[in-house]
């Protein structure tokens, strides 16, 4: 089933990878991360960066790729859910810059902490919607070859792993001077 999934994906990954709707003249970057990786932490502080030093450059769509067993997909679907609420970016803000072991009662009380309506996001996380974007990022990392994160996926440009912020700043800029890709 997962081998179909990214065969499906194959024919058109665009739409799942930068999502529907955003602003076409910005760059897209497709984010594919892990809570509990030490690289996505340190990454994560790099796009906050890059994109605070150039906020009419860039688009980030996030994918919660959890390849560190159940806590790290709890996490992941409590991500997702908090999406719907509008309030991913601090969920995940939160998760990615404390120590948190994720497993239920920790990530409702963060929950709780940031304002998300607890028992909706517990209905969210549990839905086939959450599994079916689980399922969707999973088919896209096949993709791109993703077998460990962090991943991105720059306009054109595909990256597995840890990168330093000189080279990521580099390569956004590099992409920003070309056209934005039709994807």
């Amino acid at each position: 089933m997962r081998r179909a999934r990214a065969d499906a994906m194959r024919a058109d990954p665009c739409p799942a990878l930068f999502g529907a709707g955003g602003a076409q003249d910005l760059v897209p970057i497709a984010y594919f991360s892990e809570f509990r990786c030490p690289y996505c932490r340190a990454l994560e502080r790099d796009l906050d960066t890059l994109i605070a030093e150039y906020p009419a450059s860039f688009r980030l769509v996030q994918h919660e790729l959890p390849i560190f067993g159940p806590p790290s997909e709890l996490a992941a679907r409590a991500s997702i859910a908090a999406a719907r609420q509008g309030k991913q970016q601090e969920l995940r803000r939160r998760f990615m810059r404390t120590p948190l072991v994720a497993e239920e009662a920790s990530v409702l009380r963060v929950a709780a902490d940031i304002g998300l309506d607890v028992d909706r996001l517990t209905r969210d996380m549990a839905s086939p919607e959450v599994q079916t974007d689980l399922d969707r990022t999973r088919a896209l990392a096949d993709v791109f070859g993703f077998v460990g994160t962090p991943g991105l996926v720059i306009g054109r440009t595909v990256l597995n792993g840890a990168i330093p912020y000189a080279l990521l700043r580099r390569i956004a800029e590099d992409e920003t001077s070309m056209a934005v890709p039709v994807c």
